[in-house]
């Protein structure tokens, strides 16, 4: 007897008020606004209809209204996916650590910085013209000595590179900020037109790199292999370029049998392949038990005989839906 589809569920939009499916109609939010339901309020089809992606001013108003923050290297990535760019930029916030933690009040705007690094001054020089004044942090994190010009490129490389570097040590990051100090030094340089200093500072910039592990050809294959350390690197790169995995399985308690688990769990993968609905733990131990009875009627053995040896294996049913959290997938797809 095939058994009945288990009922999704629904929730209300605060906008258009209709009844919508609680996965597939509305976008995850890690807002602690939305901490009840781990989801926006508003459904997708409304949120959309506010979006003009032609005024980016529309964009930063939808985002306010769910509290995500905005940061224009992710929108960049989202405008270069195939998929929608909103539903694109919604799953990276719903996936990268990037974002764990952060509101609306964190978003990033290029054309106002919520705290330069360089301020403007008094006048402090003999004609009267105003100096940037070098903060603190800058100085401790890349010395002293430097102009104003070389620090503000030194932060502009930083913030490029940083984001998909894998910082295994202080050393590894000690050996980026070397880098880039050479690597702007050169920059400079070659904008100068001095091309023996330029390939001084070249060759120095090169060195360090290798030393930070920056360098293309050093992801060997003898690298990829060394370890969960650099594995998780390379994940973590893919990741943060692609937002593949929204949210990681849980394991509320030990599992009774992990090969039980892994089974139901590739089962699942298939069936959301193939837009079904999932199916219950308890069905694939009862499949289990149908199966063993065949085999054992196939073998002659009497019903007395088939209970005995079924008790015989001790194997009680433990229903691992008390102990295993299905992943919330959020595809962005609109309905």
């Amino acid at each position: 007897m095939p058994r009945k589809a288990k009922e999704k569920e629904k929730l209300i939009c605060a906008a258009c008020q209709k009844e919508k499916d609680k996965e597939s109609g509305f976008y995850n939010s890690r807002s602690s606004l939305y901490e009840k339901t781990g989801k926006v309020p508003i459904c997708k089809t409304c949120l959309k209809k506010n979006i003009d992606y032609s005024n980016i001013e529309s964009i930063y108003t939808v985002l306010q209204q769910i509290d995500v923050k905005f940061d224009p290297l992710y929108w960049e990535q989202a405008e270069k996916r195939k998929t929608d760019t909103f539903s694109a930029y919604m799953t990276m916030a719903n996936s990268l650590k990037q974002f764990n933690g952060t509101g609306y009040k964190d978003s990033v705007f290029d054309k106002h910085p919520e705290k330069p690094l360089i301020e403007e001054s008094t006048p402090t020089n003999n004609a009267g013209v105003s100096q940037p004044e070098i903060s603190d942090d800058l100085i401790d994190k890349w010395g002293i000595g430097y102009t104003p010009d070389e620090y503000c490129q030194f932060e502009r490389k930083y913030n490029k590179l940083i984001r998909n570097y894998g910082e295994k040590t202080t050393l590894h990051t000690e050996g980026l900020l070397s880098y880039i100090r050479f690597r702007v030094k050169e920059e400079l340089a070659t904008a100068k037109g001095d091309v023996k200093e330029a390939k001084e500072w070249g060759s120095l910039a090169s060195k360090a790199a290798t030393d930070a592990k920056i360098n293309v050809s050093q992801l060997s294959k003898s690298d990829i292999s060394g370890g969960v350390d650099v594995l998780s690197q390379l994940f973590e790169a893919v990741e943060t370029e692609l937002g593949i995995i929204p949210l990681l399985p849980r394991l509320a308690a030990q599992p009774y049998d992990d090969a039980d688990l892994i089974i139901w769990a590739i089962i699942n993968y298939y069936r959301r392949l193939e837009d079904k609905e999932k199916v219950d733990y308890k069905d694939i131990y009862h499949f289990y038990d149908e199966m063993l009875e065949e085999d054992f009627k196939s073998k002659g053995l009497s019903p007395e005989e088939i209970d005995k040896l079924k008790s015989a294996r001790n194997n009680v049913f433990r229903d691992l839906e008390n102990v295993y959290k299905e992943p919330l997938y959020d595809t962005g797809d609109e309905e």
